[in-house]
């Protein structure tokens, strides 16, 4: 099994950073931006920006965690890590947002929204992380 590098490491920080950044399109105006404030809880506070230096830390952990994975499972086609994020995210990241719509009043479109936002970043990471580090036994095959 090969070991994550340092090499790894910067691939799985882009990673991580690319999908904050798609997040931050997801929800904006052009995408979910207008249903995600429409459902929020009023009234809709300013979003404090110290709150967006923190923010990525989420994405680099789902990163590194994907990158764990695919590694440890010995992942290298695409629809066995889609698969994989799949699950991951249904029983944590869609599983969650059903128990907010549940018990905590969260409205049923902003609860999707969410859900959507982070299948669309796992899927991301997961094709990307399984293509990079993949990358080396691929050039080793086609030798």
């Amino acid at each position: 099994m090969e070991k994550l590098t340092q090499h790894n490491y910067w691939t799985i920080i882009a990673t991580g950073l690319i999908a904050f950044v798609l997040s931050g399109i997801w929800y904006s105006p052009m995408v979910f931006g207008e249903i995600w404030e429409t459902y929020r809880n009023p009234p809709n506070p300013e979003i404090p920006r110290w709150t967006m230096a923190f923010g990525p830390l989420r994405e680099l952990i789902v990163a590194y965690v994907l990158a764990k994975l695919t590694l440890l499972l010995n992942l290298s086609q695409y629809k066995d890590t889609l698969k994989l994020v799949f699950l991951l995210w249904i029983s944590f990241h869609a599983v969650g947002m059903v128990g907010a719509i549940l018990w905590d009043h969260m409205q049923w479109q902003l609860g999707a929204v969410h859900a959507g936002d982070w299948l669309m970043k796992m899927t991301f990471m997961g094709i990307v992380l399984t293509k990079w580090l993949n990358k080396k036994s691929i050039s080793l095959k086609n030798q």
